[in-house]
């Protein structure tokens, strides 16, 4: 008898244990939330990178703008103008602009998740 009533006992135990594991269903649930955040991170980080995408399409065609005025400036003949002055004013301007867009696209852009 006694060692009936320990081994019901501990099968008593085992069976309390036993009843707070997660089930199939719980399981299942579980991933569908999983999933579910994965798919809403995911179509985030998609709208993010087309922000960004678009972002530096309109840097790289300022860059080339810029360029090409300074193709302009290089190839005039004789001295700097009060126009070749006013031309280098805005290419100035344009560049601390470029240069503010650049850290702004940097400071959007999340830092690497940590590698486990």
């Amino acid at each position: 008898m006694f060692f009936r009533r320990e081994i019901n006992k501990k099968l008593e135990a085992i069976a309390g244990l036993l009843s707070r594991l997660p089930t199939r269903s719980d399981l299942i649930q579980m991933e569908h939330r999983i999933m579910s955040a994965i798919a809403q991170f995911a179509e985030k980080q998609a709208a993010h990178n087309a922000k960004i995408d678009t972002a530096i399409d309109g840097i790289a065609t300022d860059i080339a703008a810029l360029n090409a005025k300074i193709d302009e400036l290089q190839n005039s003949p004789g001295v700097i103008t009060t126009e070749d002055q006013a031309t280098l004013d805005a290419l100035e301007a344009k560049g601390a602009a470029l240069e503010a867009k650049v850290t702004a696209l940097d400071d959007l852009t999340p830092p690497k998740p940590p590698t486990p």
